[in-house]
């Protein structure tokens, strides 16, 4: 066949179409698969799917709480009782028997006057230590309720610090404590309502909202997974799968082995668990990263 005869026109032109559209398929595949990124992506510290904040939550209740706390009373300190003065019995005067005129008469025997009764001392005395004992011990049971009711008001206070984390009065009686979420963290911002991202930061730079995305996805990985014992946070598995525009992983697969089969599995598992919100570009592709054991950080 000659060089310039309309077949060689027509083959070359063949292969160059061939060429064109085999770059044009290959250059759509690798559009669809994410390339890997060496790049560490910082998320804050709280609970949630919120990965796209730049500061973390605080911790407590929207709004804040308003409490309201009286002084605990001071207990009183307990009072001797008070002992009256000794009860001395007085001697009984003894009346004088009145003088009877002595008639003029002859004289004749007279009668033997009648003895005075002689008062029991004995029993006088009694009478006074009983009176004296009845009024000591009321004053004791008396005492007694007193220091009840102190201890009581003292157990109360006591509760309250347990039911308040054991802050004092002062740190309770702030006008507005507590504001934040219930996924927050402490040191967090009260700016941010909806969460955190499950990071370590308490802040961080804007950085991209889909590699944000992945390094979320990344970290819920590495919290589900159950590496078998005493492998190496060296080991890596290659690991594609397919996730959706609503965040949904699917088709996950090892495209390169970590050398351990065990290991190789428990990554599997950990990405079949992985729950996601959805993607913040709403589209749905194929990815492909490396997972391992190791903290970013420390490489």
């Amino acid at each position: 066949m000659n060089a310039n005869s309309p077949q060689a026109y027509f083959l070359s032109a063949f292969l160059h179409a061939v060429v064109v559209a085999l770059v044009l398929v290959l250059g759509y595949a690798a559009s669809q698969t994410r390339p890997e990124t060496t790049k560490v992506f910082e998320l804050v510290a709280g609970a949630g799917d919120n990965y796209a904040a730049t500061v973390a939550p605080a911790i407590g209740v929207p709004g804040g709480i308003k409490v309201t706390v009286p002084e605990a009373p001071a207990a009183p300190a307990p009072e001797p009782p008070a002992v009256p003065p000794e009860a001395v019995p007085q001697s009984v005067p003894m009346t004088e028997a009145p003088s009877v005129p002595v008639a003029k008469a002859p004289p004749a025997k007279a009668a033997p006057a009648k003895a005075e009764p002689v008062p029991n001392f004995a029993k006088v005395v009694q009478r006074t230590e009983n009176r004296k004992a009845a009024r000591i011990e009321a004053q004791y049971h008396k005492q007694l309720e007193k220091q009840a009711a102190a201890e009581k008001k003292r157990e109360s206070y006591e509760q309250y610090l347990k039911e308040n984390g054991g802050r004092t009065l002062a740190s309770a009686k702030s006008s507005k404590a507590g504001e934040g979420i219930a996924g927050g963290v402490v040191g967090g911002s009260t700016a941010n309502k909806e969460g955190g991202a499950g990071g370590r930061a308490l802040t961080r730079d804007d950085q991209d909202l889909l590699e944000s995305y992945f390094a979320m996805l990344i970290a819920r990985a590495k919290e589900s997974i159950v590496p078998p014992p005493g492998v190496s946070d060296r080991l890596a598995a290659r690991v594609q799968f397919y996730n959706s525009a609503t965040g949904a992983l699917s088709s996950v697969r090892i495209v390169r082995s970590s050398g351990n089969s065990d290991f190789d599995d428990s990554v599997l598992e950990a990405f079949r668990h992985i729950q996601m919100p959805p993607r913040p570009d709403h589209k749905g592709e194929t990815v492909t990263l490396t997972f391992n054991l190791r903290d970013e950080d420390a490489q």
